[in-house]
């Protein structure tokens, strides 16, 4: 998130999602059914994803730890302050990608036998992500399963996600943080432990002063072998 933002939420989001947490512990999501399934994930792991719901630090931990070879994309958006553009190919030893923002075009290169390159490349692919938007709806009356899709070359459960559709107790919550008109709006496509292959995410923020502020989010997963047939 941008400076803005995290001071804007930090102060309330604490508790409110130490309280979602608690709802969600004690609420089932609703099930609505396979929709257009391309690939369907087995049973335990439908339900596996189900349980665990929507794990952002699997993609960090994805990134900082890769087992096998990925390419990363991530797109923020805040109008009309910011419009950056993260891509990177990630392989157990090597970090090597771009990021595009109004200054320009900025090499990201990193290599694991050298700790100082990599902890800076990991750190420049991980800071911008939207933990705590992401804790404020997962596992609540938000996030409902959609069905399960094959999305870059990973079986997944798709999440959608809209806090108007929160039950009256976490939409309080959500309001604390976001304002009475605020919103987070999107999807997200896990894997079995809760991994997202995939996520789209629209905030907005209504201040007490009148003012909103908006942020969009774009992430991509994807393995090379899907890249190749789809290039």
């Amino acid at each position: 998130m941008n400076g803005k933002m995290v001071r804007l939420l930090r102060p309330l989001a604490l508790p409110a999602v130490a309280l979602l947490l608690t709802f969600a512990c004690n609420s089932r999501q609703a099930d609505q059914g396979p929709g257009n399934v391309r690939e369907r994930m087995p049973q335990a792991a439908l339900a596996s994803a189900r349980s665990v719901g929507i794990n952002l630090q699997c993609d960090a931990e994805r990134i900082r730890n890769a087992r096998a070879a990925f390419h990363w994309s991530f797109r923020k958006t805040v109008p009309p302050f910011t419009n950056e553009d993260w891509e990177a190919d990630i392989t157990p030893n090597s970090i090597a990608g771009t990021l595009i923002d109004s200054s320009g075009t900025h090499a990201i290169h990193g290599v694991r036998s050298d700790g100082t390159s990599w902890d800076t490349a990991v750190s420049l692919l991980i800071s911008p992500l939207p933990e705590s938007t992401f804790a404020l709806v997962n596992n609540s009356s938000a996030m409902v399963r959609a069905g399960a899709e094959n999305v870059n070359g990973e079986n997944t459960v798709k999440y959608a996600i809209d806090t108007s559709k929160a039950v009256p107790g976490e939409a309080g919550l959500i309001k604390n943080v976001l304002g009475a008109n605020g919103f987070i709006k999107g999807a997200a496509w896990v894997d079995a432990q809760g991994c997202p292959a995939k996520f789209v995410l629209d905030v907005e923020q209504n201040n007490n002063d009148g003012s909103v502020h908006r942020e969009h989010y774009e992430a991509n997963v994807t393995r090379p072998e899907f890249l190749a047939l789809h290039a």
